[in-house]
């Protein structure tokens, strides 16, 4: 494989700061796909929006190995935590993931994927690379549910104590399985935006392409939280924005070169 480094988001929304910030081109003009050459300790780059769910990003992994030959995979952008104590701008930073089945199944256990000793360097240099900007890092189990996100606190309580995990995304396990029948190493890179405590808007479904809100559900949800509407659409929008700064700077520093 190639010296190439490969980020995958899942929403647009999460990837353009990160694609602004190490100073990324459009690949033929998509929104979708970014490319940045090697600069200094930064390693050439490529950025793509996977969309919603498992299945698209085990798909666009797939599709993007077969394109850049990367030598290294970060699943990036959010999660939720699924336990008291992760606080609004925590990193998980790991190599784990697990699968849980889907809503009709009971969200049952399915499969585990760890990159092992494989991935453990670039994990220990993701976390170094986190606290040179400022950040704080987790360690911890991710689960992913493939089908429909967590929307009850009932259902992400009993998760987490069956699982004994702590936070949850619908990309993570794609991600990875691809990297793994690839051969190649992977880590998570994801940013915590919903807590028990500080839960996301209940927007509905998210548009599986771009993975931001349908527009329409969106503005039925400002028009009946008038008051709670601007600072909270304006944190969530700061918290991703510094998020992706942040990750942009650990791969301008050269903390994820393959």
């Amino acid at each position: 494989m190639g010296q190439s480094l490969l980020v995958l988001i899942e929403g647009t929304d999460e990837l353009l700061p990160v694609a602004k910030g190490i100073g990324a081109r459009r690949i033929d003009g998509s929104i979708y796909h970014w490319h940045a050459a090697a600069s200094g300790d930064m390693p050439e780059t490529f950025i793509s929006c996977t969309g919603v769910g498992t299945k698209r990003s085990y798909e666009c992994t797939v599709k993007r190995i077969a394109e850049c030959k990367p030598g290294l995979i970060v699943s990036a952008g959010t999660f939720g935590a699924i336990v008291d104590g992760v606080n609004l701008t925590h990193w998980l930073c790991i190599a784990r993931s697990r699968m849980l089945g889907d809503q009709s199944e009971g969200r049952a256990f399915k499969q585990d994927l760890d990159g092992g000793a494989r991935a453990r360097p670039y994990v220990e240099r993701l976390r170094e690379g986190l606290k040179s900007v400022g950040g704080t890092p987790l360690d911890g189990l991710l689960v992913c549910v493939g089908d429909v996100p967590l929307f009850h606190e009932e259902e992400k309580v009993r998760l987490a104590k069956a699982h004994s995990a702590i936070g949850v995304d619908m990309e993570t396990f794609g991600i990875a399985k691809a990297s793994e029948e690839a051969g190649i190493p992977w880590v998570v890179a994801r940013v915590c935006v919903d807590t028990p405590t500080i839960p996301l808007p209940d927007f509905g479904a998210l548009s599986p392409v771009t993975g931001r809100p349908y527009y329409g559900r969106l503005f039925k949800w400002i028009l009946t939280h008038p008051i709670a509407a601007v600072p909270t659409l304006y944190g969530l929008w700061k918290l991703v924005n510094v998020y992706g700064k942040q990750l942009a700077e650990i791969i301008r520093r050269g903390y994820l070169k393959p």
